[in-house]
């Protein structure tokens, strides 16, 4: 279900009354997000995603990340600062932290929209969130409990063992687009995050999986699958919703 981003569209509101912004220069982006891999990953029963290399197999319940200040890069927003909270003229999408589950069926899943700028962006940006018991994460946790101080939670097996993964990895990722996406006045454009969950736990020399519960917090294979989730993003426009770039 599409959840528009009313702080975006009320500050807008705000601006026009003061001569900040109008219908006229602003358009909207529906955000996507989809599950990606090659053909080895196929979905299982309902609910499930299953990855398989060499004599390997994980079988995926549930892919969760908590993703804060997310906004699209491009002319538009070069003039924003970096720490530019709930401001629409810097094309921001969500403020955060939010909690997103990954679809792991075919295609994309809408998940909000939001007003931006018209205008040409070249990419997506977004910061991988750990959030604490603290300050603007305290109301999160409180929904949340199971996710303080982890900001990716994978649930499922891994050869038959079941498996919990969780990541405290921070990061802010750069994602650009495939093609540049361009935002017309009043228009309104899809765009999909898609995610490699299939790289995340393949084995170093490509011949197999790894067992994810030996990638949590000081695990000796933490710092492989931490390289190979930030590797895992794409972006693109995606109008018919495929989970592919058009």
């Amino acid at each position: 279900m599409r959840i528009r981003a009313m702080k975006a569209l009320a500050l807008c509101a705000l601006m026009f009354a003061v001569g900040g912004c109008s219908d006229s220069d602003m358009g909207e982006v529906s955000l996507q997000l989809a599950t990606r891999g090659p053909a080895s990953m196929a979905s299982g029963a309902p609910g499930q995603l299953v990855i398989t290399a060499g004599p390997d197999e994980i079988v995926v319940d549930g892919v969760q990340l908590v993703l804060r200040k997310v906004r699209l890069d491009g002319a538009p927003t070069a003039s924003c600062p970096e720490d530019a909270e709930g401001d629409s003229r810097c094309a921001e999408l969500r403020l955060g932290p939010a909690l997103f589950d990954l679809p792991l069926g075919e295609g994309a899943e809408p998940v909000f929209s939001a007003a931006v700028p018209v205008g040409t962006y070249s990419g997506i940006k977004f910061q991988i969130h750990r959030p604490t018991n603290a300050n603007e994460d305290a109301d999160f946790v409180a929904d949340h409990p199971e996710l303080e101080d982890i900001s990716i939670r994978v649930l499922g097996s891994y050869n038959g063992t079941p498996f919990t993964f969780a990541s405290d990895l921070t990061e802010v990722e750069d994602v650009v687009f495939a093609e540049p996406v361009e935002i017309g006045a009043g228009g309104e454009v899809q765009v999909t995050l898609q995610v490699d969950v299939s790289g995340w736990f393949a084995s170093e020399d490509g011949t197999g999986l790894v067992n994810p519960s030996e990638a949590n917090d000081g695990g000796p294979l933490e710092s492989l699958v931490e390289r190979q989730i930030r590797e895992s993003f794409r972006a693109f426009h995606d109008e018919d919703l495929d989970g592919a770039a058009d």
